[in-house]
């Protein structure tokens, strides 16, 4: 990660880390959407250096001509349940927070 983000990425001391380590209470959670993600290719991943392009992958919502998933209103915004629970698990497995909360989502149910 230093290596890609460089100077850009703040710096701990041996102290300061030793006081953030394992010192969660909770994890809150955001997820909205998911998506495809493909390696930049190395030409391309050293153009307009920023927090989104940090990660060196092209993110996209299809894959072959197929949607991740089903669409919404919004142009970004696709419905993959899966997504939510595979995150959930993942920061389970990871991190073992003593408690996650889902603190925002990207769909809301409504009912008539």
């Amino acid at each position: 990660m230093r290596l890609l983000v460089g100077d850009r990425l703040p710096k701990f001391t041996e102290s300061e880390s030793k006081i953030v380590k394992g010192s969660m209470d909770f994890l809150g959670l955001n997820y909205y959407t998911a998506c495809y993600a493909d390696n930049l290719t190395p030409s391309s991943s050293s153009v307009n250096l920023s927090y989104t392009t940090d990660n060196h992958v092209n993110l996209t919502y299809e894959k072959n001509g197929i949607p991740v998933d089903q669409s919404t209103n919004s142009s970004w915004l696709y419905i993959y349940p899966k997504g939510i629970r595979k995150v959930l698990l993942y920061a389970k497995r990871k991190y073992n927070p003593p408690f996650i909360y889902i603190t925002e989502n990207g769909y809301k149910i409504t009912f008539n």
